[in-house]
């Protein structure tokens, strides 16, 4: 595993722990899955080692200090090459987080040591059979009833169920329209193994994950005393969000392990694989899948590291773990592909561990959260970080050259209205300017205010009277909020005569134009 230069020693020594665990595993974890049996000892020997405690504070038996998020990370990462138990490591962790970050002390006291220590295992429960990434949407329900709450609905895809001794699970709490409105209908809250009512209704066969369970739960009437919500009622939503951050940085950590071995065996199989009466790897055209594998775990790792370094500093990184989320399950993919086409035929048997990263890495693609999820996220959270960047450019006619430049950007606000009365005419003129530097698109109502330095209600006013008469067109959302302009063919013609919109290179024989 290379270290990073921010690593603190203490997570370097992790390291080194880490890589020589995973290594003598190796040969256990595929008998494991050859045999598709459930990975207990391994994950026993993880928390005997203190390695489930990475992001709980000592007080509560934990490793924070010489572990933290990053080293959750690493652990995911070395774990992940040999053995599905990486599974069981991020829905474990993530119900500590959550009990960490929200729970009563009493629930930190009873459930974290254990936790720290691998003695109980958790599971998330979220997915329903109709509602998926749609979280707000779930149907279980949790009606209050002499002192305790009453739970009922099913789950379904639910990681390391049957494995585990407790189970968070997202249930409905309030039906009012007002509380739905502002995602205050849902409550977190654990239940263990064993209570009545709650059962296994089937485990899945998905496409990977060939020893780790996968199952739908069926709840009826399953009591759960208050002491066992976690926050308080109507914080559902909000712990949730809160830990689906957490959640996609290990799975993004997850995709490491396959993408470094997939390296290991490509070049393995490359080196010692003569064709041509030359070993393959000497092809350029495996030497350039070579490549491209380097370029994508390294980066893979570094979108990885800084998202968790960023977590250790106290940060919730939206943007940065979405990113890495979407990049290595996304370019995992391609990566797994192009290691099996390095090794040919022997890439897709089954006797080579490649082929179950490709399988596996079509799961972390669609959880947890799916790559689209991820794609429709970045742009919120890339407009609030790259504000900057973001400004719309300010263009004009160059006096001189006369073609459009760059004279600035967009999002000053004007210290005060002018006392200049705009007109429209002037509105018009500058629509008609918009279309000399940016010849097929709108103007933002945003820039028209900064140029004419004129308040809402006069722009609309001026705006709505131009559209009627057909000189410029407008882009609304909603009936009424007008947020895009433009000159019609006869907004242009009346703003300016045609030769102020020509202009041609100086190459140009003026003979041929007409």
């Amino acid at each position: 595993m290379v270290r990073f230069p921010w690593w603190t020693e203490a997570q370097k020594e992790l390291a080194d722990e880490l890589e020589k665990f995973a290594d003598e595993k190796t040969s256990e974890a595929q008998e494991l899955v050859w045999r598709r049996k459930y990975p207990y000892q391994i994950i026993n020997e993880m928390g005997q080692r203190g390695w489930l405690g990475a992001i709980i504070p000592e007080e509560y038996g934990g490793n924070l200090s010489k572990m933290g998020y990053t080293g959750s990370c690493m652990v995911m990462e070395q774990i992940s090459r040999i053995s599905l138990v990486n599974m069981q490591y991020i829905v474990t962790m993530c119900n500590a987080y959550m009990i960490l970050k929200f729970g009563s002390k009493a629930l930190k006291k009873e459930f974290l040591p254990k936790m720290a220590m691998g003695e109980i295992l958790a599971a998330l429960t979220v997915t329903e059979p109709y509602a998926g990434n749609d979280s707000a949407g779930i149907e279980t329900t949790a009606r209050q009833e002499d002192g305790a709450y009453i739970l009922n609905g099913k789950k379904r895809f639910i990681t390391a169920a049957g494995a585990s001794d407790i189970y968070v699970i997202l249930a409905r709490t309030s039906e009012d329209p007002e509380a739905i409105k502002k995602h205050n209908h849902l409550s977190m809250f654990i239940v263990e193994k064993d209570t009545p009512g709650f059962t296994i209704e089937r485990i899945n066969e998905l496409t990977g994950f060939d020893n780790m369970y996968n199952a739908y739960l069926d709840l009826h009437e399953v009591k759960v005393t208050t002491d066992r919500v976690i926050g308080n009622i109507g914080d559902g939503w909000e712990i949730l969000m809160s830990m689906v951050n957490y959640e996609r940085l290990l799975a993004s950590a997850s995709a490491l392990g396959p993408m470094g071995e997939s390296l290991r065996y490509a070049n393995f199989h490359l080196q010692r694989r003569v064709q041509f009466g030359q070993p393959t790897f000497d092809l350029p055209t495996n030497q350039f899948k070579v490549a491209d594998i380097i370029i994508r775990y390294h980066t893979a790792r570094l979108l990885t590291y800084y998202a968790a370094y960023l977590f250790d500093l106290g940060q919730l990184p939206i943007m940065e773990v979405s990113i890495a989320k979407c990049f290595n399950a996304d370019e995992g993919l391609k990566l797994y592909t192009d290691a099996i086409q390095c090794m040919g035929g022997d890439g897709v048997t089954k006797f080579y561990p490649v082929e179950s990263f490709l399988r596996d890495g079509k799961i972390v693609q669609l959880a947890p959260s799916t790559s689209d999820i991820m794609r429709l996220i970045l742009p919120r959270f890339g407009a609030r970080v790259f504000t900057s960047e973001l400004r719309p450019p300010r263009r004009q006619m160059h006096k001189e050259l006369n073609v459009p430049v760059t004279v600035g950007y967009y999002g000053k606000k004007p210290a005060s209205l002018s006392n200049k009365e705009v007109t429209k005419a002037d509105l018009l003129n500058l629509l008609a300017e918009n279309y000399k530097v940016n010849p097929g698109l709108y103007m933002h109502r945003e820039d028209i205010k900064e140029e004419l330095i004129i308040e809402d209600n006069k722009l609309n006013e001026l705006l709505k009277s131009l559209e009627n008469e057909g000189l410029v067109k407008l882009f609304r959302r909603g009936k009424e909020n007008i947020v895009l302009a433009r000159a019609t063919l006869d907004g242009l013609r009346t703003a300016k005569p045609l030769g102020e919109y020509k202009w041609f290179p100086a190459w140009v024989d003026q003979k041929d134009i007409f």
